[in-house]
């Protein structure tokens, strides 16, 4: 153990580090950038009226439009300042606390990466990331005289992208992925639709392909990049899985680009900088191979320690922490309760036909559909087709709302209509229940959740499935576990 900690501390050449911040930095700004292309702060932060929390950030809210306009200019220019090199510290924990907030506000847009990218936003302040190729290098030369930086830094982030992979695998050891081939098969149904490869994308071998391919390639991709004899070889299929993954889904955006660069994490610092900046000179004597020229250690120093005890805090908690679904009953993948932060991506497809909600007011006996577009945005509206909890706690919300506008006996119900991970269409709700009366007990999902079997309760009248498809209310691509 001794050995394994002093070579965590052990000296490695900046440029490799460098490479990777250069490549974060400049898809973390076209990532913001995006936010600003789809609207974000109108649409996503300030204009609905209502947010779906986090449990336990409740008190994360959004400030003003201007000022939100303001903190995610301020993370393009975060993002750029990390590229470049320039106060890459102030830069890095702007970024880091800035996107942060942005991503705690509301669950509705929530994504794995939007975790990954906070995790190593994370990482990357830790690291003395701008030793080399860096404007701080030219400004500050005075001060930053070393172009070595630890191997924790290197090695924390290549740890970090392999738990999204092999926890991604682990996710898809499931009934539906096994055996039903599903959530694959509905994707390539959806993702193929009308075209002239349909029926090639839906025939057995492909389907197959896709199913056991997908887990293989995450259970086995971090060991295979991490072992030098076999990373040549597992480099095309990165790149395979990562692009078909950008064809297949919508909702992911920069992700199967980003996981392609970090591949760079897998090759070692010096390996790397014999490829960008020759040999280093102390290193290209005759008779020094690369062993010789990766190690450099120094004298233990007295903040080691901490350094140890917070990444094993960080890594303990990174291994577990997506494995409490295991100590939850039901299917967390239809409940969604420890569904997210837990690498659990693209295993559960809901295929929404309707969704509405409806507020009942007992005095009149009137029965009112909500204009939802009124509170909430789409991505919201999805939520509550993916999430029961979101279904729940937007009716409290309704309800509330209504009774502040007066009407005082008022009941919420819905219409929610969805298919599964491929099974027959059904209400996810029984359409006659108050859903603001329904009480979340996060330990006992079992207690409220609608049922994953269905029922009578759930089954469509005659006719109802054919008079949806007629109506064209929501786009049909499958909403997935993100």
């Amino acid at each position: 153990m001794s050995r394994f900690l002093a070579d965590l501390h052990r000296l490695t050449d900046a440029r490799a580090l460098a490479l990777f911040r250069i490549l974060f930095g400049v898809l973390m700004f076209y990532e913001i950038n995006f936010y600003f292309g789809i609207h974000l702060v109108d649409m996503g932060l300030v204009g609905p009226k209502y947010l779906f929390k986090y449990e336990g950030f409740s008190w994360v809210a959004p400030l003003g439009r201007d000022t939100m306009a303001a903190i995610l200019g301020g993370l393009a220019a975060a993002a750029l300042m990390i590229a470049v090199g320039l106060l890459y510290r102030l830069a890095i924990v702007y970024f880091l606390l800035g996107y942060t907030y942005i991503f705690l506000i509301d669950k509705g847009y929530y994504n794995n990466h939007f975790y990954l990218f906070v995790l190593l936003s994370f990482l990357m302040s830790l690291a003395p990331a701008s030793r080399a190729w860096s404007l701080d290098r030219v400004v500050f030369k005075r001060w930053m005289r070393r172009d070595r930086v630890p191997y924790w830094t290197w090695i924390a982030l290549r740890a970090q992208v392999v738990i999204v992979y092999f926890f991604g695998g682990i996710a898809k050891l499931n009934a539906d992925w096994l055996l039903h081939q599903e959530p694959m098969r509905t994707v390539l149904a959806e993702t193929m639709k009308g075209g002239a490869l349909a029926d090639l994308a839906l025939s057995t071998p492909v389907v197959a392909f896709f199913t056991y391919g997908g887990v293989l390639f995450d259970l086995l991709i971090g060991p295979l990049l991490w072992w030098k004899r076999t990373r040549k070889y597992a480099l095309p299929f990165v790149l395979l899985f990562n692009l078909t993954n950008h064809n297949l889904f919508d909702d992911i955006g920069v992700f199967p680009f980003f996981m392609i660069a970090a591949t760079v994490l897998f090759f070692d610092p010096e390996e790397i900088a014999r490829w960008v900046g020759g040999r280093r000179k102390a290193a290209a004597r005759k008779g020094r191979g690369a062993a010789a020229e990766a190690v450099e250690t120094v004298e233990p120093r007295m903040w080691w320690p901490l350094v140890n005890a917070l990444l094993a805090v960080y890594f303990v908690f990174q291994l577990f922490f997506p494995l409490r679904w295991l100590v939850r009953s039901g299917d967390p993948d239809w409940h969604t309760i420890a569904q997210r932060f837990s690498w659990r991506m693209k295993i559960s497809t809901r295929l929404p036909l309707q969704v509405d909600f409806f507020v009942r007011d007992d005095d009149t006996g009137l029965k009112r559909p909500v204009q939802l577009d009124r509170f909430i945005n789409n991505m919201q509206a999805q939520l509550c087709v993916f999430d029961p909890r979101a279904s729940v706690q937007f009716a409290h919300w309704l309800k509330e709302e209504m009774q502040r506008r007066g009407m005082k006996n008022v009941r919420i119900t819905a219409e929610i209509v969805i298919s599964h991970n491929g099974r027959p269409y059904r209400y996810l709700w029984p359409t006659d229940l108050d859903l603001s009366v329904v009480r979340i007990d996060l330990d006992h999902p079992e207690d409220w959740v609608p049922d994953p079997e269905g029922g009578p309760a759930y089954a469509l009248p005659p006719g109802k499935l054919d008079e949806l498809r007629r109506r064209v209310q929501l786009p049909t691509a499958p909403r997935t576990a993100r």
